[in-house]
């Protein structure tokens, strides 16, 4: 078991669990207390333990229930699209994902952040979150998790593979020598953002920008000296045999006999899906285009919708759940990386929080998808032209995807 892998099972059994209790199920309670139904995404953190938390703390003020909303990225935005758009009241608190925040704001579905919340929940946020918590210069959502990806690998593979951790990896080395181990390289999807979470920070890595501004005539940086770099990696990758990209069973292929490196964010570890190697997984920065590492990064803030009934419980539950116990909570016991970087500085989660070194500098320098309505349009023209990889080649794939995902931000049709 590696130093840093015994580390992270210290933390785990040091964990406080939260006592379940069940909810009610609708708003008509005997006592009159107005249950908020909260709609959560696929977090790693225990969401229904944290509503108990918040629930215990409001005194009777209100009760959290948690909805389950869909793990695919797709049937999770158009599922919220429209209820949204019809003026559904039956959701008081979301977990929003970073990526619809500017989108679901310039279609006004959110209830405006009371100024007198605003500057709370935006303090000591790393800049990126708070980036994709904003939209037209406010402040639209509580800025909660962002977790960077990290190079994780298994026990000694990486000093076997000739892999300096203590240094920038690159990509090509990273692929050559797990070549040269016969190990693979998988790539984390959880729920169908992959592809565009690992071609945005690869063109950033090489010193580009993925969609450059918010509006229609947005400008497309995928063919273009940084996109030809990033798309170099992929070829390279691809050509290795050494995975398949992004995949909703690379955990599991991780986990297998000759898996060796995962990309994937900080709170795979606890994921059940690689229970079984847990104990030996390590970790690292992840790898570079150029000369310095710049992870994807994505995270979710949590937002009242405009016809939520009773916003001001909602805000108020909000605040309980982005409190320093809860963000420490889903720090040290899920491995999701606060958006608020002072939590890193409290003294149980330098205990037992082992991916601090590595993660607190990948949440100030990585990538974020960019933050533009149009943005769900542009990455399905993204998937629609690198998919399936099978079929990636550099410069075709390069000018077809960079003319569809400029027409789907300038709203024209295919």
């Amino acid at each position: 078991m590696s130093a840093r892998g015994r580390a992270w099972a210290r933390a785990g059994s040091a964990v406080l669990l939260c006592v379940l209790a069940a909810c009610g199920s609708s708003n008509a309670k005997p006592d009159a207390t107005p249950t908020l139904t909260w709609y959560v995404g696929p977090d790693r953190a225990d969401t229904s333990a944290l509503a108990r938390t918040c629930t215990e703390a409001a005194n009777g003020a209100y009760e959290i229930r948690v909805e389950q909303l869909p793990a695919d990225v797709d049937a999770r935005h158009g599922m919220l699209v429209r209820r949204l758009l019809a003026k559904d009241t039956s959701i008081d608190l979301l977990s929003l994902d970073s990526a619809f925040t500017a989108e679901f704001s310039a279609a006004r579905f959110l209830a405006p952040l009371p100024e007198e919340l605003a500057a709370g929940f935006g303090k000591d946020i790393a800049p990126a979150a708070l980036a994709a918590a904003t939209y037209d210069g406010q402040l639209a959502v509580a800025p909660w998790w962002f977790d960077p990806q990290l190079l994780w690998y298994r026990g000694n593979v990486a000093e076997r593979a000739g892999l300096d951790t203590t240094k920038p990896i690159s990509w090509d080395d990273l692929v050559a020598g797990a070549e040269r181990l016969g190990v693979t390289v998988q790539i984390a999807d959880d729920d169908g953002t992959g592809l565009a979470q690992w071609v945005n920070a690869l063109v950033a890595g090489a010193g580009g920008t993925l969609v450059d501004g918010a509006g229609r005539d947005a400008k497309v940086g995928l063919d273009s000296a940084a996109g030809r770099a990033a798309a170099s990696v992929v070829e390279f990758y691809l050509d290795s045999g050494r995975g398949p990209g992004p995949s909703k069973d690379a955990l599991k292929r991780f986990a297998a006999p000759d898996g060796g490196f995962l990309l994937a964010p900080s709170s795979v570890i606890s994921d059940p899906d690689v229970a079984s190697v847990a104990s030996d997984m390590a970790w690292t920065a992840y790898p570079t285009v150029a000369d310095t590492s710049v992870a994807p990064l994505s995270g979710v803030g949590l937002a009242v919708p405009l016809y939520a009934p009773h916003s001001d419980l909602s805000y108020q539950a909000i605040s309980c759940l982005t409190s320093p116990s809860v963000l420490n909570s889903i720090m040290t016991s899920a491995g999701h990386s606060a958006s608020r970087l002072t939590t890193y500085d409290d003294p149980a989660v330098q205990q037992s929080y082992p991916m601090a070194a590595v993660t607190r500098p990948a949440v100030q320098s990585g990538a974020t998808l960019p933050v533009t309505p149009y943005w769900q349009l542009a990455r399905t023209a993204l998937d629609d032209a690198w998919l399936p990889l099978r079929d990636f080649s550099q410069g075709s794939t390069l000018e077809r995807s960079q003319d569809a995902v400029r027409a789907a931000i300038a709203g024209e049709l295919p």
